[in-house]
């Protein structure tokens, strides 16, 4: 198999000693009914798998082993391998809790965010030179 490329600086921080990470749980997807959440039948061995067309999150699901996680305690979270799209119900996951010290606070606070190289990403402008009516 192929290996998937990851954008780590839209899905990670480690500016700190914290080490935060961006996920999503694939049942926000579901829930959703995201347009972007697809389902295939591979041919060789007959599992339906489900992913995500925009690759938010890389992996191809096994959607029997989904729902059989969903019944029970839920799937999870997978990390996500670029910037979340407007409709991405994405959250923050902390390695470990921030002890008392310098090197644990948080360098990094808009990252909860979308990423600013997100196509959901609010972008400033300038007004200096006026609006234009276009």
């Amino acid at each position: 198999m192929g290996r998937t490329a990851r954008r780590t600086e839209a899905s990670e921080c480690r500016q700190c000693l914290t080490y935060c990470d961006r996920v999503i749980a694939p049942a926000t997807c579901v829930a959703a009914r995201c347009p972007s959440l697809y389902a295939y039948d591979d041919p060789l061995n007959g599992v339906r798998y489900m992913g995500c067309a925009q690759k938010v999150f890389a992996t191809e699901i096994d959607t029997k082993l989904f729902e059989e996680a969903e019944r029970g305690k839920g799937y999870g979270t997978l990390k996500l391998a670029r910037e979340p799209m407007a409709c991405c119900a994405f959250s923050i996951e902390k390695a470990h809790e921030r002890p008392p010290g310098e090197e644990w606070l948080c360098r990094n606070k808009r990252f909860a965010d979308f990423p600013d190289t997100s196509p959901a990403a609010v972008r400033a402008f300038d007004l200096r030179h006026g609006l234009d009516a276009r």
